[in-house]
């Protein structure tokens, strides 16, 4: 929940939200045009203006601190605690598109979109998303199933591997088949992803499945984990005993019933089949990192991996997987082949019924909070449905969406300020003198390779269509009144229509990851695309009365943002087709390295107070590719906007005009303001430090510090004097 001081912003954001969807372009309140030294006074100029004002403290020295100069009031005012432990602009967009994805998920509302009389595929695809949504939103019904169906599930799941003397690899591979179907992989998480090498194709990929139990890293061990037995065997007994209550406090609703002996037998094994899962697990490849490195993609023959571990069937895993017109022959991808062997080890020495026990408590830690319709802090039901719609439906929710917040004119003012930043960075790198002829004509080619996909998906499915949604989701069907089984059915379909597709070319270049109403952008080396989800192409990142200044620092910085990571320290290990090669001669990968270090440094003497008032350095090396696109974005975008308004001094082609309560700002400075204030954001320390140790990138008060105080740009326009805090002698810089 957004706290309540916040509202005011919020109220501001969607002000500017709800104007006009059409561009508005350089008119004034009369109607006439607004050239750049003319103040614009229009509704949507004034809530733009208040909008900075009300995050700004102006009486803070913006070349000493300029994220107190940008956001001093945005400090004061933001209100963090247990339940809202950060608010930034994601937080803030985020709720804004909240309402929206309720209004068109929420039939009940009467505010959700109508299908045109005839418009067969509209209506299927409504009918789902709304039958989806009332499924999630009727406590009523889930209540009183109760846990009868995650019973069911876990019964199925045991039904396929009997308690046997030893065990059986058929019905092991069969049990794994299902509970990667289910959303639950176990050891090995198999799946159809692009290939790293020949990224045009497709292959079969095994990711080491992660561990279950809450532990603060994955260089610790288990053993001290005997404190969740009850919790765990309270669980197994509520999805598989009967409930037994206390023998002190009776039945009385309010009791903790008293726990069977069987249950916390099985809770202890679990712990101490995880224990030994994770004594096996490869802790430097982690199953949380990217699976696109070269450590994810090994290739093995099935022959291989059945001598690896002859207690699965992995022929039989496989066809369980493959649909029955589907052959597959060629070598998988895996995470760490030495994982195998010591995975057989386990297997083989592993009592039937410990497996067992694993294996139901996979389906229940996986699938118990579907039950769950108790009251989440901070949050209400109808957004724990909004989420679930999202996820399961992101191309029905996102067709809506973008027909709602992003209209094609938007999409085409995105366009052009993108096109404008690849320019500026085609004009950048020849200057530079470290790298040398052979890695800049692959730079420049990398570059000019880059596609875009705005707002969701341009195929499979194409967002834009209904009926090619219609068809994607074809095979799917959505029962008003089951909503567990709704979710079961969605991962069973979708692990099911990604394995009908191994053998096909990899086409899906134009395919977002996640739902289009995600406020984020991403940059995918191996198609060498960028991103732009329409959830992030709203205020205050972008809006088409803004003038160019804020847009070009808002989204614009975060398309530069994107680019860049085609050349930071991961994006540079592949080429302009999604090839991981090394396209770099080798004495300018060392000159990289070393420009590379200096960034690592300089973010690594950044510090927060942490829950416990000592300070916390933040990772620099862990950071380094955000850090790198931070600043060489940030840098472009400013030079693509510039060079716009350069060529348009007076403002009759491109919109530069000024902002009331804002006159006495240059446009230049005006640009770094708006960067800084996207990027506005309050944490508790608790929440920093977890940040700190889990996200790759810095925290928002860094990534605009950091990369201001790199920027000539910036201590040119605000006059910083030579070795002030934002105009340090030493500066990072690469691209």
């Amino acid at each position: 929940m957004v706290s309540t001081k916040l509202a005011v912003f919020m109220a501001i954001g969607s002000a500017i939200s709800m104007v006009a969807a059409a561009p508005i372009w350089n008119v004034g309140e009369n109607g006439s045009r607004l050239l750049n030294q003319d103040v614009c006074n229009t509704p949507e100029c004034i809530a733009t203006a208040e909008s900075f004002l009300g995050y700004m403290n102006p009486n803070a020295d913006p070349c000493d601190d300029f994220t107190e100069f940008t956001c001093g009031a945005f400090y004061e005012k933001t209100v963090v605690d247990a339940n809202t432990t950060s608010v930034n602009f994601q937080t803030i967009m985020s709720s804004r598109n909240k309402i929206i994805i309720r209004e068109i998920a929420d039939a009940a509302l009467g505010k959700a979109p109508k299908p045109a009389p005839g418009d067969k595929a509209a209506e299927s695809n409504l009918r789902k998303l709304h039958n989806m949504y009332a499924s999630c939103m009727n406590v009523d019904a889930i209540q009183t199933a109760g846990q009868q169906p995650l019973t069911k599930q876990v019964q199925s799941i045991l039904s396929l591997i009997p308690d046997t003397p030893a065990i059986d690899k058929a019905a092991l591979a069969k049990t794994m088949a299902q509970l990667i179907k289910l959303g639950a992989p176990i050891f090995y998480n198999i799946s159809v992803r692009q290939q790293l090498y020949s990224p045009h194709y497709s292959s079969i990929q095994g990711i080491q499945g992660g561990l279950t139990l809450p532990i603060t890293s994955y260089n610790q061990s288990l053993t001290d984990a005997a404190d969740l037995v009850p919790d765990i065997a309270q669980q197994f007994q509520k999805v598989l005993g009967v409930t037994v209550p206390s023998a002190t406090n009776g039945a009385t609703p309010e009791a903790k019933p008293t726990v069977g002996q069987e249950w916390i037998t099985a809770a202890q094994d679990v712990i101490a089949f995880e224990t030994l899962l994770a004594d096996v697990i490869d802790r430097k490849t982690r199953p949380s990192l990217d699976p696109e490195l070269p450590m994810f993609n090994n290739p093995i023959t099935v022959e291989e991996l059945s001598n690896a571990t002859p207690s699965i069937d992995w022929p039989l895993l496989l066809s369980e997987l493959l649909p029955v017109d589907v052959k597959y022959d060629r070598p998988l991808s895996v995470q760490s082949p030495e994982f195998l062997p010591a995975l057989e080890t386990l297997l083989s020495s592993t009592p039937v019924k410990t497996l067992r026990n694993y294996f139901a408590w996979r389906i229940i830690s996986a699938q118990k909070e579907r039950l769950n319709t108790a009251a989440i802090p901070g949050h209400e039901r109808w957004e724990v449905c909004n989420e679930v719609v999202a996820k399961n439906l992101p191309d029905i929710v996102g067709h809506y969406f973008v027909e709602r917040t992003l209209p094609e004119s938007d999409q085409t003012i995105f366009r052009t300020t993108l096109q404008s930043i690849i320019s500026s960075y085609g004009e950048g790198f020849p200057t530079l003198n470290w790298i040398d002829q052979t890695t800049l004509e692959g730079a420049l080619k990398k570059l000019h390779a880059m596609g875009l996909v705005v707002g969701q998906s341009a195929e499979s499915p194409n967002g834009a269509s209904s009926e090619s949604v219609e068809e994607y989701y074809s095979g799917y069907d959505v029962d008003v009144s089951d909503y567990f089984g709704n979710l079961n059915k969605k991962s069973v379909w979708a692990v099911e229509k990604s394995f009908a597709t191994v053998n096909e070319p990899y086409v899906q270049k134009n395919i977002l990851q996640l739902s289009p109403t995600v406020v984020n952008a991403m940059y995918k080396a191996t198609t060498n695309h960028i991103y732009a989800f329409a959830g992030i192409m709203q205020s205050p990142m972008f809006h088409a009365s803004n003038p160019e200044y804020v847009n070009f620092a808002g989204l614009g910085g975060v398309a530069g943002h994107e680019i860049g990571h085609g050349f930071d320290s991961d994006g540079k290990k592949f080429d302009s087709t999604g090839n991981f090669t090394n396209w770099w001669t080798p004495e300018t990968d060392k000159k990289f390295i070393e420009k590379a270090q200096c960034f690592s440094e300089q973010y690594s003497n950044y510090t927060v107070k942490g829950p416990d008032g000592m300070d916390l350095h933040l990772d620099g090396p862990n950071t380094l590719a955000e850090n790198i696109a931070d600043n060489v974005g940030v840098k472009y975008a400013f030079r693509a906007w510039q060079s716009r308004l350069k060529a348009d001094p007076t403002g009759k082609k491109y919109k530069n005009f000024k902002l009331p309560g804002l006159e006495k700002y240059t446009p230049e400075q005006l640009f770094f303001i708006s960067h800084g204030k996207v990027w506005c954001s309050k944490e508790t320390p608790e929440y920093s430090a977890t940040l700190i140790n889990v996200d790759n990138h810095s925290l928002n008060k860094f990534r605009v510090l950091g990369s201001l105080q790199n920027s000539v740009e910036f201590a040119e326009a605000f006059k910083c004097a030579p070795r002030t805090r934002m105009n340090p002698e030493k500066k990072c810089s690469l691209w």
